[in-house]
C-alpha cells in the first residue's frame, strides 16, 4: 500500500521561529486571562507563564516513541509530581484539561493537525500537544503552588479561572491556528477530529459544549447570514497583522485595502458629531444625533470579514442607542469610541472572544458608572462629564491593538467608588428612621401576641376592654424599651396577669388574703403604666372604680360573666389583627426632620429571606424594581437591616428613599420584573438583544 502523502515540511530555522512564536502568544494570552480573572501576584503570574513555555518546549522537544509521544509521559509525570500530595486539587485540575478540551472543540483539533505537521510527528496524540490543554492545566499547577494558600482556596482559584479561559481559549487556539497557516504549515492528511470536537458548524460552541460569548454568537450568525466563513484578501490579516502568508503579492495588496479602509474610517470619525471636543460637548444644549456604522455606509461587499465585523458592531451600538437606561450624553460618549473600536475589531479578533477584552470593559464601566443618572442628565451633570473626559481621552488609544487601558479603567472605578460611597452616606440618614419604624412594629407584633393570649383569660368585659384599649399599648412600650425578654415587659406582663386574676372569684381563705395584700400595689403598677402611656387620671377613674366593685365581689366569690369574644372587647380589637404585618400594613411614607421614606412592607418571614438570599443582590448593588405599574426605579442598595432583611435603597434624584422587603425584591427578580443592573454588561447585553432581534427577523 502506498503511503500517504505528506504535506510540504517548514526548514528548521522556520520552524522554531514558529515555535517560539506560538509559544509566546500562547503564554501571552492565557496569563492576560489569568491576570484579567484577578490574579495580580507578579511571581504567580510569572510562574504560569514559565510552565507553560517550559512544558511547551519540553514537549515540542520529545521524540516520537512506539505510536505513542513519550511527551505524553513527560506531561504525566509533572502531574503526578505535583498531584501526589494533593488527590483532590489533582482530580479539579483533570477536570478543567477536559473542560478545556471541550471549550477548544475544532480549533483545537486544527492547531495540533498543523503541529503534527510542524514537529514531523503524524501520530502525535492530544495529550502530546505542546499547546493543549494539558500544558494549560501544568500551568495552573504552577500557579496554585506559587499563591499557596488552603485546599479550598486553591480550588476556589481554580473555580474563578476555569469560566474565563474556557470562554476564551477558542479564540487562542484560533490565532494560533491563523498564524501556522499563514505560514504555509498545512494540516496533517487523513485526520479524523475525536467526536468532542465534531459539530455541524465546526466550532465546539455549537454543540452546546462550554460557554458562549454573546458577542461571538452575534458575529456568527452575521458570518452564516451572508457567507462570511470564505476567505476574504485582507480577511486574514486580522488577529496577526504581522503574520505573512506564501503569496507576498496577496499580502501587498491586502495592506493596501485594510490601510485604505482605516484612512476612511479616519476621516468619517473627524466628520462625526460626536468626536467634537470636549468644550464644545459641555457648551451644546443637547447630545448630537446618534449613528451607528455600517458596512454599507463604507461601500464594503456583504460577506467580507470586515463588513461583518462592521455590521456587528453596528448592531451592538444600535442597541446600546436604543437603551432607554442610559442618558443621551453618556450614549454620545460611547458613541465616540464608535470608530476606534471598529478599528480595533478588525485588527484584533478577541474582541469578539474574550469578554474581559479591555475595550469592552472600558464601555461596561462607562455604562455602569451611569447607572441609575436621570435620562435628562446633561453634560454639566458632574457623573456625565467625567464619563465624556474619559471617553475623549481613551479615544486615540482604543485603536491600538494591545494598548493599555488601565489607567482608564482604574479612572472609572474611582469614579464608580466615589459616587456610590456618596449615595451610602446620604441614607445613612434615613436607617434610624426605618429602625424606629421597624421597632414600632414588632413592639405591636408582640404586644398583639400578648393580648391574643390573655383575653381568653379575662373573664370581666371591662378587664378585657381596659387591656385591648389600654394595656396593649403599655405592653407596646414595654417591648419599644427592651423587647420581649427586657425587665418592664416582665413587670408589665406580671401587672396584666394579676388583674385577670384579681377579679376572679376567690374560693378560699388564702385568696382573699393574697388579693387584699396585692390590691394596693396592683393599683400603683397600672398606674404607672397608664402614666407612661399618658392616660389622664380622669380618663383612667371610671375603670379603677369599676376595678374596686369587682375586686370586692370576687371577695365576696361572685362569679363574673364571660367576656363573649366576638363582642368584648369588640371587633376591632387589637387581638384580631394580623401578626403578620408584611401583608396588611401596606405601604407608608415615614418622614423625620426632612428624611422623607417610601416604605413599602414591614419585613420578610425567614422563608422569604432565604430565598430572597438566593437571588444574590446584596449591598452595594443597583436594583431596578417596581413600586407601581407606572414605570420602575433605579437605585442603589444601602442598607439592610440584619433583623428583618429590610433592603434601603436610595437615588438622589428621587427626592426620597425606598424601603422595601426582601421577599419583595426576590419575587420581582423571580419574575423578571427586576434587575440587578450593576451587574449588567451593557456590551454583551446590547449584543444578546441584538441576536435576538437578527434570529427573530
Amino acid at each position: 500500500m502506498s503511503k500517504p502523502i505528506q504535506p510540504p515540511q517548514p526548514a528548521a530555522h522556520d520552524r522554531d521561529a514558529l515555535l517560539r512564536a506560538g509559544r509566546d502568544l500562547f503564554q501571552k494570552r492565557l496569563t492576560e486571562i489569568v491576570r484579567q480573572s484577578g490574579v495580580r501576584l507578579p511571581a504567580a503570574l510569572d510562574a504560569f507563564g514559565r510552565e507553560i513555555g517550559e512544558a511547551h518546549d519540553e514537549l515540542a522537544a520529545a521524540r516520537q516513541l512506539d505510536g505513542f509521544d513519550q511527551a505524553a509521559d513527560l506531561t504525566a509525570s509533572r502531574l503526578t509530581l505535583l498531584g501526589d500530595d494533593d488527590l483532590e486539587l489533582d482530580i479539579r485540575v483533570r477536570e478543567v484539561a477536559a473542560h478545556l478540551r471541550e471549550a477548544g472543540g475544532r480549533d483545537l483539533w486544527r492547531t495540533q493537525l498543523r503541529y503534527r505537521t510542524l514537529l514531523r510527528r503524524p501520530l502525535m496524540n492530544e495529550d502530546a500537544h505542546p499547546i493543549g490543554p494539558d500544558v494549560i492545566c501544568l500551568g495552573l499547577w504552577a500557579l496554585c503552588a506559587q499563591c499557596g494558600g488552603t485546599l479550598e482556596q486553591r480550588l476556589a482559584l481554580l473555580d474563578r479561572l476555569e469560566p474565563d479561559i474556557c470562554q476564551q481559549v477558542a479564540v487562542i487556539y484560533r490565532e494560533i491556528d491563523e498564524l501556522l497557516a499563514a505560514a504555509g504549515v498545512d494540516p496533517a492528511p487523513g485526520q479524523t477530529p475525536p467526536a468532542a470536537t465534531r459539530s455541524g458548524s465546526g466550532d465546539a460552541a455549537d454543540d452546546g459544549q462550554g460557554p458562549v460569548d454573546p458577542l461571538s454568537a452575534l458575529q456568527q450568525v452575521m458570518r452564516q447570514q451572508h457567507d462570511g466563513d470564505l476567505p476574504v484578501a485582507f480577511g486574514n490579516l486580522r488577529g496577526h497583522a504581522q503574520a505573512t502568508s506564501a503569496n507576498p503579492t496577496l499580502d501587498a495588496a491586502a495592506m493596501v485595502m485594510l490601510k485604505h479602509l482605516f484612512e476612511r474610517l479616519t476621516a468619517l470619525e473627524a466628520r462625526s458629531p460626536t468626536a467634537i471636543a470636549d468644550s464644545a460637548a459641555l457648551e451644546s444644549p443637547s447630545p448630537p444625533a446618534l449613528h451607528a456604522l455600517k458596512a454599507k455606509d463604507l461601500d464594503l461587499p456583504l460577506g467580507m470579514p470586515e463588513a461583518i465585523t462592521l455590521d456587528t458592531l453596528g448592531l451592538i451600538f444600535e442597541a446600546i442607542f436604543d437603551s432607554a437606561e442610559l442618558p443621551d450624553t453618556v450614549k454620545a460618549a460611547i458613541a465616540r469610541l464608535q470608530i476606534p473600536l471598529l478599528k480595533l475589531a478588525i485588527v484584533d479578533s478577541s474582541l469578539f472572544a474574550n469578554s474581559r477584552h479591555p475595550a469592552r470593559l472600558l464601555i461596561n464601566r462607562m455604562a455602569r458608572a451611569a447607572v441609575g443618572l436621570p435620562r435628562a442628565a446633561g453634560w454639566e451633570h458632574p457623573v456625565c462629564h467625567r464619563i465624556g473626559s474619559v471617553s475623549a481621552a481613551v479615544r486615540e488609544r482604543l485603536a491600538e491593538k494591545g494598548a493599555v487601558l488601565d489607567s482608564y479603567l482604574a479612572e472609572l472605578d474611582v469614579l464608580i467608588g466615589e459616587r456610590d460611597q456618596a449615595i451610602r452616606l446620604q441614607a445613612d440618614r434615613h436607617v434610624p428612621v426605618v429602625e424606629a419604624h421597624e421597632k414600632r412594629q414588632y413592639a405591636e407584633q408582640l404586644a398583639r401576641t400578648w393580648l391574643r393570649g390573655s383575653l381568653p383569660r379575662a373573664r370581666s368585659p371591662e378587664v378585657a376592654s381596659f387591656l385591648d384599649r389600654y394595656w396593649f399599648r403599655v405592653m407596646v412600650a414595654a417591648a419599644m424599651e427592651g423587647g420581649g425578654e427586657g425587665k418592664r415587659w416582665q413587670e408589665d406582663d406580671a401587672t396584666g396577669d394579676e388583674l385577670i386574676w384579681s377579679v376572679l372569684p376567690k374560693q378560699s381563705a388564702e385568696e382573699r388574703k393574697r388579693l387584699a395584700s396585692l390590691a394596693s400595689s396592683l393599683i400603683r403598677r397600672i398606674g404607672a403604666g397608664l402614666d407612661a402611656i399618658g392616660v389622664s387620671s380622669t380618663e383612667r377613674a371610671p375603670f379603677l372604680n369599676t376595678l374596686f366593685d369587682l375586686q370586692t365581689a370576687a371577695l365576696r366569690s361572685q362569679s363574673q360573666p364571660a367576656a363573649p369574644p366576638a363582642e368584648t372587647p369588640g371587633s376591632d380589637s387589637q387581638a384580631d389583627r394580623s401578626t403578620n404585618l408584611a401583608f396588611k400594613a401596606g405601604p407608608c411614607l415615614l418622614e423625620d426632620e426632612g428624611q422623607r421614606i417610601h416604605y413599602l412592607v414591614l419585613g420578610a418571614t425567614a422563608e422569604a429571606r432565604k430565598r430572597a438570599a438566593a437571588e444574590n443582590w446584596q449591598v452595594g448593588d443597583w436594583l431596578r424594581f417596581w413600586t407601581s405599574e407606572q414605570e420602575p426605579l433605579c437605585g442603589l442598595c444601602c442598607w439592610q437591616s440584619p433583623s428583618s432583611g429590610t433592603a434601603l435603597l436610595l437615588n438622589p434624584d428621587w427626592g426620597y428613599a425606598v424601603a422595601v422587603s426582601p421577599s419583595a425584591l426576590d419575587q420581582q427578580l423571580s419574575a423578571g420584573r427586576a434587575q440587578i443592573v450593576s451587574r449588567l454588561a451593557v456590551f454583551d447585553a446590547a449584543a444578546e438583544r441584538a441576536l435576538s432581534l437578527l434570529q427573530r427577523s
